[in-house]
């Protein structure tokens, strides 16, 4: 495992982006937010995915934001046919735009369709907790690699969620999950570091536990719903989301084919100011936090965390300490950027 500082990642990030073809402040754009994912603690979603980025930039997968389509629009709603555009980018355009709606019309809200990969879903409702709106992002997207409840073979896709709203101590209580037992990436993670994958995570067709990270690659396994043997509400959770992201933003819910295929995302914002002063809001949310932390903790539990305060633990102290990375991942994007003659930071 190496440890680099985060600065590293970021000049290597944005070079290697813009090698394969993103615009500049698009590259810095993207590349900021996964080098966040990997200081956050979100590996998965982080630095390790700079390849994958690049063979779809070079392929013509994936093209630069700006060449999106309206396709539908009110006051304070917007469909987009992403075109294919950079998902990353893309999405925190799609989380100000509903921003801005809901400024004037208390719900603003931007379903997008036929969008690349978009990342950390947590990184965008904090967009709107910071002006003071609740944020909401639904994504019927990834893989269709999760089983169903009771059933063996892949049907759904992780459909994450993440929430954000604001609080008196300036910083957001966000939740960002996904309604399987594990995103994709982290398999990725695991295989990169060459660790098996815990118990309960997969399963082959005859409902036996597969722990070969390697095998998720294969159509032969599938991830169980969040909740594991027990995940009937992972599961059932993840259904709502489907409709909701992949009917609204005209991907289509998941079938063998769907509709338009793609990731299909639902950014929606609220304007807390339309219900109840702002500051008053935050400090029910700090009464909220600080009530559940007051209780006891259970053997060897040594602090009670509300959704957020592990990223930004992990945030403060990866930036002092470095980001681990791992060797399989670091050569790969040292294979990336041979290929494009990308010279990069010395590790």
């Amino acid at each position: 495992m190496l440890t680099i500082p985060a600065d590293v990642l970021t000049a290597a990030g944005v070079s290697l982006l813009s090698a394969a073809g993103l615009p500049a402040k698009q590259a810095v754009v993207a590349t900021d937010h996964l080098v966040e994912s990997n200081l956050v603690g979100h590996d998965s979603h982080g630095v390790i995915r700079i390849p994958y980025y690049v063979k779809g930039l070079r392929s013509g997968e994936l093209a630069p934001v700006g060449n999106q389509k309206v396709v539908r629009e009110t006051p304070s709603t917007l469909v987009l046919d992403a075109n294919h555009s950079f998902g990353i980018v893309l999405a925190y355009d799609a989380m100000r735009e509903a921003v801005k709606r809901a400024q004037i019309y208390s719900f603003g809200a931007v379903a997008v369709h036929r969008s690349g990969h978009i990342g950390r879903l947590g990184a965008y409702p904090v967009l709107a907790a910071e002006q003071d709106c609740i944020g909401v992002i639904l994504l019927n997207g990834g893989a269709q690699f999760m089983a169903p409840f009771g059933g063996t073979a892949r049907r759904l896709p992780p459909n994450p969620i993440a929430i954000a709203v604001p609080s008196a101590d300036g910083s957001p209580l966000m939740l960002d999950m996904t309604t399987s037992v594990a995103a994709g990436g982290k398999v990725d993670v695991q295989l990169a570091r060459r660790q098996p994958l815990p118990e309960g995570w997969l399963i082959d067709a005859g409902g036996n536990p597969v722990t070969d990270p390697e095998r998720f690659r294969g159509s032969d396994v599938a991830m169980l719903p969040l909740g594991g043997p027990l995940g009937h509400k992972g599961y059932g959770l993840a259904m709502m989301i489907d409709a909701i992201a992949g009917g609204l933003s005209w991907a289509g819910c998941s079938a063998e084919e769907p509709t338009r295929g793609g990731s299909g995302y639902l950014a929606l914002a609220i304007k807390i100011d339309s219900f109840i002063d702002p500051d008053e809001y935050k400090r029910e949310i700090q009464k909220l936090a600080d009530w559940v932390k007051s209780s006891p903790l259970m053997p060897g539990v040594k602090k009670i965390y509300v959704p957020g305060e592990v990223e930004e633990e992990s945030r403060h102290r990866r930036l002092a300490e470095g980001v681990p990375v791992e060797e399989a991942t670091w050569d790969a994007i040292s294979e990336a950027a041979a290929e494009l003659g990308v010279a990069l930071p010395a590790v």
